[in-house]
């Protein structure tokens, strides 16, 4: 294998001073937006653990709010377990909701019983994130996105559910690196090694839904962000050039996912791009 797709993995010098980063990061967004408290859910599984670690890094765990969101679908004992151990050794704000009713009544409202997975998984998102957010509005909090850069780059995730935050710390990481971080922050073993789920329904798995372990999953990612072309990645990571074209397909196509609504531009400057104030702390 080409030594140029050996970017993922963390050096412990690396990891020390990611860890840094993404502290400062939400420290100095806190601080910019005059925040109390970082909203997050907190599955149990790898991502929403390592952002609660660094929440509680960044502002101490009597201001992160962690909420273990489950339903009679994806119901986890252990998951739950997994994600109250890590909020208890960092003092971190911890409670599990169960919101079985709230599904099951959207789902009788709509009339979506009976559909398939995906929009009735969506549904599900979307109202945790709706709960997220009414945490944060009541608590002076804002809400602290999980995703990974794999997970966003593929647009493997509900628009305006789990995808929706008001900042993102881990959104320039992949999942493989994000598991060198856990290693570094000294999470249980068992979190990073488990397999990654959104828990929309019965048996889900990322690896199962995106075809391909991580490990080479991120490779052919890594790659695909530096324009490098199908047929060169294919060969370089003996991988089927099909499977490439696959993903970088997917990636594309889902770039509605990661931008604002497309607004049509009728005067001097249009919100979005064309809007965007600097960044500034207060006085």
């Amino acid at each position: 294998m080409s030594s140029r797709f050996s970017a993922n993995a963390l050096t412990l010098q690396e990891a020390k001073e990611t860890t840094g980063r993404i502290v400062r990061f939400l420290r100095t967004q806190t601080a910019r937006i005059g925040a109390r408290y970082l909203v997050l859910g907190m599955s149990g599984g790898l991502d929403s653990s390592v952002a609660a670690v660094l929440c509680s890094m960044a502002v101490g765990g009597r201001r992160t709010l962690a909420f273990h969101l489950t339903e009679a679908d994806t119901l986890s004992q252990s998951n739950r377990r997994d994600a109250q151990e890590v909020a208890k050794s960092r003092s971190i704000q911890f409670k599990t909701l169960d919101i079985t009713k709230l599904v099951q009544t959207a789902i009788e409202l709509v009339g979506a019983s009976g559909t398939s997975n995906i929009p009735i998984g969506n549904i599900k998102a979307r109202l945790r994130s709706t709960i997220l957010y009414y945490y944060a509005n009541a608590r002076n909090g804002i809400v602290v996105g999980t995703g990974d850069k794999s997970e966003i780059m593929l647009g493997y995730f509900t628009k305006h559910g789990d995808g929706a935050s008001d900042i993102q710390p881990l959104a320039d990481l992949y999942k493989t690196t994000l598991r060198d971080l856990a290693r570094y922050l000294k999470l249980p073993a068992r979190i990073y090694s488990k397999p990654s789920s959104p828990d929309l329904w019965p048996g889900q798995t990322a690896e199962g839904e995106l075809g391909l372990p991580y490990e080479k999953l991120d490779l052919i990612l890594w790659g695909l962000e530096r324009w490098m072309q199908p047929s060169d990645i294919s060969r370089e990571l003996s991988v089927p050039l099909r499977l490439v074209e696959g993903l970088r397909k997917r990636w594309l196509r889902a770039e509605h996912k990661r931008r604002p609504p497309l607004t049509l531009k009728l005067g001097y400057r249009t919100p979005g791009q064309d809007l965007r104030i600097p960044y500034s702390l207060p006085d």
